[in-house]
């Protein structure tokens, strides 16, 4: 939404929550983001897989639920009324059975299962494989559930026959909690169905909506980017409407790889369940950039301010003042609010720290984003060798 910005609401050594948002139009849902060292190492390195990366994942989403738990007293509700809706496969990297249980000590809770399999057929996107569904909600229900949301239609689907369920089995639901990485048709389908539920069930509250990390952008042909899967890829542009964590932010800075991923996420079901043809369609990308980047004879700065601009971090033009941060911060509060100046400072420096001047210098020479695509090529071909 035009004008969406984040108010920190709770930081401490685990998590920060931020909610979402904004002077002029008001949001029916409780709009959150929230970030963990555990989810940020998650998104930013995509060749973490299995096991590994579902851990994460619940770590993350435990310490997301405890710090949202100060907003929204979440753990007041009584686990015999809470139910953990699945929309498989995807729904399952999220672990947020376990992640109640580790967050609220929560034993009693049940859970509920549906099967969701989108297709694309010119442009627009339905769901072919519905089929599998077990709902075992209790009455006056508090409902949780996650995916990653690029398009929207398995969410869409999955909330039809949630609330087809409860109006067959004359069960009342209070609170739906959705847990996500995605993008705002997240809230467009949401905000239906928020209104269908409080229509359907008087004694319903409120829909919550937790976003971690950020709220990403989708991907579209429109977009002045190469190789972009419409409907598909989360993006990290603010120009291209992404709303992203300051600590998530910061830690873009890391490596210089990491902003010039495809995807913020690429394909969960894949990094659990195929881990091999995940990193495949990674490789996959990499080979179409370089191809790109021979063909147009592209500079690493223009690819990499095409995916993650650092307009603001440059002022006007130059980064040498001491005070550049303050530059930065009065860019960024039209994004942020809450935020000190000494966090605004940490996160000028930690960019100079990646993008010196003389980095700056040799990632506008014409070619110079061919070096980088070749590097990420072999390491993923290194990880696919003996396979």
């Amino acid at each position: 939404m035009k004008g969406d910005y984040l108010k920190r609401q709770f930081k401490d050594e685990a998590v920060s929550l931020y909610s979402i948002e904004n002077k002029l139009n008001s949001s029916p849902l409780n709009r959150y983001v929230v970030s963990t060292s555990d989810t940020r190492n998650m998104l930013n390195f995509p060749e973490i897989v299995n096991s590994d990366f579902t851990n994460l994942m619940k770590n993350g989403i435990t310490n997301a639920l405890k710090g949202l738990n100060n907003i929204e007293h979440l753990s007041s509700i009584s686990s015999k009324q809470i139910n953990v809706y699945h929309i498989l496969r995807g729904g399952l990297n999220f672990e947020v059975r376990n992640s109640l249980h580790k967050a609220f000590g929560y034993k009693w809770h049940s859970s509920s299962y549906i099967s969701s399999q989108r297709h694309e057929k010119d442009g627009e996107f339905s769901i072919a494989d519905d089929s599998y569904r077990k709902f075992q909600i209790p009455d006056n229900a508090t409902v949780y559930s996650a995916d990653i949301v690029a398009s929207g239609a398995s969410l869409d689907n999955s909330l039809l026959f949630l609330d087809n369920y409860l109006t067959a089995e004359k069960l009342k639901m209070k609170n739906f909690v959705f847990v996500t990485i995605g993008c705002s048709k997240a809230e467009d389908v949401l905000e239906k169905w928020d209104a269908k539920f409080k229509k359907n069930h008087p004694e319903y509250e409120r829909t919550i909506l937790i976003y971690l990390e950020g709220r990403f952008a989708l991907g579209n042909k429109e977009l002045p980017l190469d190789n972009v899967l419409s409907n598909t890829d989360l993006l990290k542009n603010y120009k291209f409407g992404a709303l992203l964590a300051p600590e998530y932010e910061f830690s873009q800075f890391e490596k210089m790889i990491i902003p010039l991923e495809a995807c913020a996420i690429y394909d969960g079901g894949k990094k659990s369940f195929e881990p091999v043809q995940h990193i495949i369609d990674i490789l996959e990308f990499w080979e179409k950039q370089v191809k790109s980047a021979e063909d147009q004879n592209l500079s690493l700065w223009s690819e990499y301010n095409s995916r993650f601009p650092l307009d603001m971090y440059l002022g006007n033009g130059t980064v040498v003042s001491a005070e550049s941060y303050l530059t930065l911060k009065k860019g960024k509060e039209e994004f942020w609010q809450g935020v000190s100046d000494f966090e605004y400072k940490q996160l000028f420096d930690k960019f100079r720290w990646l993008w010196s001047d003389t980095r700056i210098s040799r990632a506008k020479i014409d070619g110079s984003l061919i070096s980088t695509c070749t590097k990420k090529i072999n390491y993923l071909k290194s990880l696919l060798e003996g396979i």
